[in-house]
C-alpha cells in the first residue's frame, strides 16, 4: 500500500498554473514563428535561438529551485542523487540544485559548441544565401522574446510557491531535464535534415510544430502512481531468468520494499528544516 501524498501541492498545478503555463508554451513557441515571417529571421538563427532557449529554461529552473528551497526549507532540497546522476559510483551532492544546474549546464554549453560548429557549416556552404546566414541582430531580438517569455513564466509561479510541495519543484525540474534532452536532438537532426536537403524552410516548420506539440503536451502530463505490484510480464521474466534468486516472488518483495523506501523518502522530502 503506498502512503499518502505530502501536504501541498503536488507535480499537478491547478487550473490557472495550467493555463498559465500553456500560455507561455503558446508565446516560446510563436517567436521563431514571428522571427522568420516578420523578422526575417534566418533558418540558422532559428536553430541558434533553439539552444538559447534551452538556457534560458536552465538559469529559470535553477531560478525556482533556488526560490523554492529559500521559501520552504524543504528537506528534499539538500538529499543528494534526487535526479538519480553520480559521480565516481555515488550519487551526486549539492542538492537538488547543484545536481540539476550541473547536468543541465554542462550538457548545454558542450551541446551550444556543436550547434556553433554545424551552424558555421551550414553559413559556408550557403555564402550568398541570407536564410542561411547568422544574424547578431536577430539573436538579440529573439533572446529578448524569450528571456521576457521565460521571465513572465517564473514570475507567474511565484505567488504560489511557499505552498508548493518538494514534490512539486522535482517533477518540474525533471520534465525540463527531459525536454532539453528531447530539444538537443531535434536540433541535431533538425541541422543534418537541412544541410542533406539544402531545403530549410520545409524542414524548420516541422521542427517548430513538433516542438510546440511537445510542449502543450507537457503541461498537461501528470505523473502516475507507480502500482503496488510488478506487471505480469516482469514477473514472468523473473521467473524465467531469476529462479535461482527467488523469481517472480522475490521480485514482488524487492518492488514492495522499493515503493515503501520511496515513500518514506518523499515524505522525508518534505519535512521543513531550518538551517
Amino acid at each position: 500500500m503506498q502512503p499518502p501524498p505530502p501536504a501541498g501541492e503536488t507535480s499537478a498545478p491547478g487550473a490557472i498554473g495550467r493555463l498559465a503555463a500553456l500560455g507561455i508554451v503558446l508565446v516560446t513557441n510563436a517567436i521563431p514563428v514571428y522571427g522568420v515571417l516578420r523578422l526575417n529571421w534566418s533558418v540558422t538563427n532559428v536553430l541558434v535561438m533553439y539552444w538559447l532557449e534551452n538556457l534560458l529554461v536552465a538559469v529559470f529552473t535553477c531560478l525556482r529551485i533556488a526560490t523554492h528551497r529559500r521559501l520552504t526549507h524543504k528537506r528534499g532540497h539538500w538529499r543528494s542523487g534526487q535526479l538519480g546522476s553520480s559521480s565516481n559510483g555515488k550519487p551526486s551532492k549539492g542538492g537538488l540544485l547543484g545536481e540539476y544546474a550541473t547536468v543541465a549546464f554542462v550538457f548545454t554549453l558542450a551541446h551550444g559548441l556543436l550547434v556553433a560548429v554545424i551552424a558555421l557549416l551550414l553559413a559556408s556552404r550557403h555564402p550568398q544565401d541570407p536564410l542561411w546566414q547568422f544574424s547578431w541582430d536577430a539573436f538579440r531580438q529573439g533572446a529578448l522574446m524569450l528571456s521576457l517569455a521565460l521571465a513572465a513564466g517564473f514570475v507567474a509561479d511565484l505567488p504560489g510557491m511557499r505552498s508548493r510541495s518538494f514534490a512539486w519543484i522535482k517533477a518540474q525540474v525533471q520534465q525540463r531535464i527531459g525536454r532539453v534532452l528531447v530539444l538537443h536532438l531535434a536540433i541535431i537532426f533538425g541541422m543534418a535534415a537541412m544541410a542533406a536537403t539544402d531545403s530549410p524552410l520545409g524542414i524548420l516548420y516541422v521542427l517548430i510544430g513538433l516542438k510546440a506539440l511537445w510542449d502543450v503536451a507537457l503541461t498537461r502530463v501528470v505523473a502516475a502512481p507507480v502500482p503496488g505490484q510488478p506487471p505480469r510480464w516482469l514477473l514472468k521474466l523473473g521467473d524465467r531468468l531469476g529462479k535461482d534468486k527467488g523469481g517472480a516472488a522475490a521480485m514482488a518483495e524487492q518492488w514492495k520494499a522499493g515503493i515503501e523506501a520511496a515513500g518514506r523518502q518523499a515524505i522525508e522530502d518534505e519535512q521543513v528544516v531550518r538551517a
